[in-house]
């Protein structure tokens, strides 16, 4: 399952999930890009890295550059720099990408072509997509990949349509009889009585009634993405942890951004490997796999009290919810760049907003190392 359709299938299971649906996909897609080696993402803005081949440069000495550096430290706290890695133009099959995250990735390559460069951080990124009016085109190329995805899956199912044509019929009664009693019998007293309550019993019929349910195969995803995130979000779970997989915590925060936990997981891996708080340690166990680096590296700059693990709204935010803040406002900048003829149309019907409601999932355990991956 891609993280895309992750997002999306937690949504329906936890409908209050931190963040936004569309916020979530884009995060943890970007950041699947980067487990897949398709970008690279590294602290800080790119005027501070002039002068080096991001394309070939390994974490840890980027790591020991910026901790010796306290204005580079500084900028690093802020910003972020992705880089298109030369994969991409050599040998975009073998990166087997899902369509979401070839979508994405040609987001970003028109971001590239724009800026003129490679490699570029995400206020250059915005700046130059603040006034990109066929942007929303390939940002709705996205949406309709991650849409495709999540529909592929067969989940959900249309429930609840005669009952709200029911309740539409009885709307139509309640107006009707509220017309009669008061225009042609003159008995308002009537209309308040029984064509009132008549008509606020179908608006609520037609409100709670669920638009979609989880088929049985949804079911048993609904199960696996539940029983992950589950997983990831509770210490007494990791039983089996033992060699630090730098790996599969790496597949793990991808879809920790897909279900908006990314501090939660953090917190978590923290528990289980206290030695992260170690730079030295960090540096030999979690650098094969940029953002555990990353994250770690976070980690013990804040134990130290540097300003790269201070940075967001509380101190030691995940490296995952840092691209996150980052990263959102350039798909808002491009949605603000959209035609206005183009912003009203039809996007909203592909995306369910959740209203009127989603009938329940039963629940179940999932879990752990078998869930949405």
């Amino acid at each position: 399952m891609s993280p895309a359709a992750a997002a999306a299938l937690i949504t329906d299971v936890m409908p209050g999930i931190q963040g936004s649906r569309d916020d979530r996909q884009m995060t943890s897609t970007l950041l699947s890009l980067v487990t897949k080696g398709a970008v690279a993402i590294y602290p800080g803005s790119a005027a501070g890295y002039r002068g080096f081949d991001l394309s070939r440069a390994d974490c840890v000495s980027i790591g020991q550059l910026i901790a010796s550096d306290p204005r580079r430290e500084a900028d690093a706290a802020g910003m972020c720099t992705l880089v298109i890695m030369p994969r991409v133009y050599t040998d975009r099959a073998g990166l087997q990408l899902c369509r979401s995250e070839s979508a994405l990735l040609d987001v970003l390559l028109r971001a590239s072509e724009r800026i003129g460069l490679p490699v570029f951080d995400f206020g250059q990124m915005q700046a130059a997509l603040k006034d990109w009016r066929q942007g929303y085109a390939w940002l709705r190329g996205f949406e309709d990949a991650c849409n495709a995805e999540y529909q592929a899956l067969h989940a959900t199912v249309p429930v609840g349509v005669g009952a709200r044509m029911l309740g539409g019929a009885a709307m139509i009664a309640s107006w009707l009889t509220a017309f009669i009693y008061t225009a042609a019998v003159g008995q308002i007293a009537l209309a308040l009585v029984i064509s009132l309550p008549l008509l606020f019993a179908a608006m609520f019929a037609v409100a709670i009634s669920p638009r979609q349910a989880f088929t049985a195969q949804g079911e048993a995803y609904a199960d696996q993405v539940g029983g992950l995130m589950r997983y990831m979000e509770d210490f007494s779970e990791f039983g089996d942890r033992g060699v630090f997989d730098t790996v599969l915590w790496g597949r793990y925060m991808v879809y920790a951004a897909a279900f908006g936990i990314s501090d939660k997981l953090m917190e978590q891996m923290e528990r289980a490997y206290p030695q992260l708080a170690d730079p030295e340690w960090a540096n030999v166990h979690t650098s094969n796999d940029s953002l555990v680096y990353w994250s770690a590296r976070r980690r013990a700059t804040r134990a130290r009290g540097g300003a790269f693990g201070m940075h967001g709204m509380h101190a030691g935010g995940s490296f995952g919810s840092m691209v996150s803040n980052s990263f959102s406002s350039v798909g808002s900048t491009i949605r603000g760049a959209m035609p206005q003829s183009s912003s009203s149309g039809g996007h909203s019907g592909s995306r369910r907003s959740g209203g009127g409601g989603f009938k329940g999932h039963s629940g179940g355990s999932g879990g752990g190392r078998g869930g949405a991956r």
